[in-house]
């Protein structure tokens, strides 16, 4: 089934890179401005607040497109300049960055170190021009503003090079869009903003295959990577995710796991078993269905994606339920291994 569009409305690339990042597991066609078939002016920023300007650009793609439109607008709010550039942060250097204006750092000069704390902020809207709807979500970082760019930069666009986040102790320009998506206001923001597309425009109910790869009689486990929910970060899990509409629970295992693990897996049998768990994240619920599902590889790199998983290990089935694990899956896994030892026998894995 075709996936709904979702505009990402910004023309600045590095934005896009981290949005489209973020947002790539979500069962939409993400869409940039280049993409469209019309050219559309940019609006005047006209907002009194980085609310008033994220919704003001969100409705105004939105209207033009006619597509369901995320944008936003963010500022770095400096303490010894009260709060300067603030919400005219992207216009304060008639467009340039920092890397091409020294401005900011020539009004910042005579200020030392301890004194130099400033705070990224950012609202993401949803403009939805079906119901006329919108939806806002807020995110902040706190840190300082260097004396001068950092040279070994890896994201090289806007403030990112002399803003120093308290959160990794290194600047945003060294941080990799993984890294910057854990800690950064837009990664606050958008964690929020992915929850309520899936609450909003997917099932309150999702079916997820719980893919058991087997190898050499040891079974593959992912640790989350979900840093903006600590009670689901740094847990070990299954790989696996939501099946899609029109996607069978076989070539949902198929795609999730080459995604996930960077593994090309073969499907050997389903358990007769499933398992029923709600979730609560913030103010969202919603209810799964875990499939589990024996597995085994047969090609790929296993270059992981770094926006799901912190790293993966190998552990044999009585390991598994000792782990730091999503509450109860230590007692369903229990559960299931009696039939996952059997499938190790009869499949010889």
């Amino acid at each position: 089934m075709k996936r709904r569009k979702l505009l990402i409305a910004t023309t600045n690339e590095g934005k896009i890179g981290e949005i489209t990042h973020f947002l790539k597991s979500l069962p939409f066609h993400l869409v940039t401005l280049k993409d469209l078939n019309q050219e559309i002016e940019e609006p005047e920023e006209t907002g009194a607040t980085l609310q008033d300007n994220a919704i003001l650009k969100a409705t105004y793609y939105g209207e033009k497109a006619n597509m369901l439109t995320l944008a936003d607008d963010g500022g770095l709010f400096i303490d010894a300049l009260d709060g300067w550039p603030g919400v005219k942060s992207a216009r304060a250097f008639n467009g340039t960055s920092v890397l091409e204006d020294d401005d900011m750092l020539k009004a910042l000069e005579e200020v030392p170190e301890e004194n130099r704390k400033a705070e990224f902020k950012l609202v993401t809207a949803i403009y939805d021009p079906q119901d006329k709807t919108v939806f806002t979500a807020e995110g902040a970082d706190s840190g300082s503003v260097l004396k001068a760019p950092v040279k070994n930069e890896v994201v090289k666009w806007g403030y990112n090079n002399v803003f120093y986040s308290d959160a990794l102790g290194k600047t945003y320009g060294e941080m990799t869009i993984a890294e910057k998506n854990g800690s950064s206001h837009r990664g606050k923001s958008l964690s929020q903003i992915k929850y309520f597309l899936q609450n909003q425009y997917g099932g309150k109910h999702f079916v997820v295959p719980v893919a058991i790869i087997i190898r050499d009689g040891k079974i593959l486990m992912n640790k989350r990577n979900d840093p903006h929910n600590p009670q689901f970060h740094g847990v070990w899990e299954f790989p696996g995710g939501t099946v899609e509409m029109g996607e069978t629970i076989f070539e949902n295992v198929v795609r999730e796991c080459k995604e996930e693990t960077g593994f090309d897996v073969k499907v050997l049998e389903q358990l007769p078993t499933i398992r029923v768990k709600t979730r609560h994240i913030e103010k969202f619920s919603y209810q799964i269905y875990l499939v589990p599902v024996i597995a085994k590889i047969v090609g790929g790199d296993g270059v992981f994606s770094d926006d799901e998983v912190l790293e993966m290990r190998w552990y044999t089935p009585e390991e598994i339920p000792s782990l730091h694990l999503f509450p109860d899956d230590g007692n369903m896994v229990t559960e299931y291994l009696p039939m996952i030892n059997d499938a190790i026998s009869r499949n010889s894995l």
